[in-house]
């Protein structure tokens, strides 16, 4: 009898043994409800929400196509509808397992992203954060589906490229031995220092790809309170070390109040203006950002196929407050 419960005990130990081995069962894809919420930081400017919106639609049937993802959403932080909160809220009373949350974003590095977006999305969960934005204005709500997160533009090589296109186009056939490039980006001031590292990184490459070697940075924007004062005197210090400066904006759509009124203002504010070549354009339109945009996606949608319905990233709940 004493054999007989070994043998057992050695069998049952073999088979546990064997169960930790081995690797989980494969996740059927039609188990898993998986959603898209493009998230945008929003504008009053129309031009602005509508490029936001038609990227979306262009992004729409490449995203929705394979049956993987069952829906796609847009959310804005401020200023356009709708928000987050209730985008969110629409995923869950439809049952989704998972949202993954692409963040229309130039860069990490900004209260955008690492205050309100992580926060309003249920990536991140801090009552004092959660209080603030609520006296802010903010509609607070906890997701049950899991989140996950692409990353922003500044993560790959497709804003070099496209800032590169636009400096090309402004110099046109001409040689860039005697041109300077101004370029010029959102910043705010929790997060000024990071953007301009990013802003540095693109200078680095356009000296590789051109023949312009002088390249300047200037911010618009709640860092600078949306003066054109920085870029007047940054277009200053360019045109004493180059006959002219190509002004290129750094900015995800076009938006009156800083292309026009405030970049353009600035240009037209140089006594010697005809030395600067400006054209008031935005990252937006380029089918290589969509494109981009699409592939990490279908990545997160890999991922979350791959864990098995398992948490992907830093995903807390009310209980965690």
């Amino acid at each position: 009898m004493y054999q007989f419960q070994t043998w057992v005990a050695v069998i049952m130990l073999s088979l546990a043994i064997a169960g930790c081995d081995s690797e989980p069962p494969p996740v059927d894809p039609s188990q898993i409800k998986i959603g898209v919420l493009l998230v945008a930081h929003g504008s009053r400017s129309s031009e602005w929400t509508g490029m936001i919106e038609t990227l979306a639609e262009e992004m729409r049937e490449p995203i929705l196509q394979g049956g993987n993802v069952a829906s796609m959403r847009l959310a804005f932080i401020t200023e356009s509808s709708p928000n987050i909160a209730s985008q969110m809220r629409a995923f869950d009373e439809e049952g989704y397992d998972e949202v993954i949350v692409v963040p229309l974003f130039i860069a990490v590095e900004s209260q955008r992203t690492n205050r309100y977006l992580h926060y309003l999305t249920g990536v991140r969960s801090d009552i004092g954060q959660i209080k603030q934005l609520e006296k802010e204005g903010f509609e607070i709500y906890y997701p049950r589906a899991r989140i996950s997160l692409t990353p922003v533009l500044n993560e790959s090589g497709v804003l070099k490229k496209n800032v590169l296109q636009r400096v090309q186009k402004l110099q046109a056939d001409d040689s860039g031995d005697d041109m300077s490039v101004l370029l010029v980006g959102y910043g705010d001031q929790a997060f000024g220092q990071q953007m301009q590292a990013t802003m540095e990184g693109i200078g680095r490459y356009l000296k590789i790809k051109t023949d312009i070697d002088t390249v300047g940075y200037a911010f618009c924007g709640e860092l600078v309170d949306y003066s054109g004062e920085p870029i007047v005197e940054a277009i200053k210090e360019l045109l004493e070390l180059e006959e002219e400066v190509l002004v290129v904006p750094v900015l995800l759509g076009v938006d009156e109040m800083l292309q026009t009124n405030t970049i353009e203002a600035a240009v037209n504010a140089i006594p010697t203006a005809s030395r600067i070549r400006y054209a008031p354009t935005a990252v937006l339109p380029d089918p290589k950002v969509n494109e981009w945009l699409v592939k990490q996606v279908q990545a997160a949608v890999a991922r979350a196929h791959g864990a098995g319905g398992d948490i992907i990233g830093e995903v807390m709940v009310p209980s965690e407050l």
